[in-house]
């Protein structure tokens, strides 16, 4: 599980994108995050996967969701 020190050495874009999905606990699509939060949809793109990467986000049927920090 991700802690919350992980979180924090991301990039603030990232930040705020994990901090949108922690929101939503269904998740949301890249569609409809991108109205969310102010970065363009390719920035939005990049910032999911470095999340994902990190174990922080994860898509499932299409939907992003957020990975609960321990």
């Amino acid at each position: 599980m991700p802690d919350a020190a992980l979180l924090n050495v991301q990039p603030r874009a990232r930040r705020d994108v994990y901090e949108v999905l922690a929101k939503l606990p269904d998740g949301m699509r890249v569609k409809d995050l991108v109205y969310e939060v102010e970065i363009p949809e390719a920035e939005l793109r990049e910032a999911l996967r470095k999340l994902d990467a990190f174990g922080l986000a994860q898509r499932t049927k299409g939907a992003w969701t957020a990975i609960p920090l321990s």
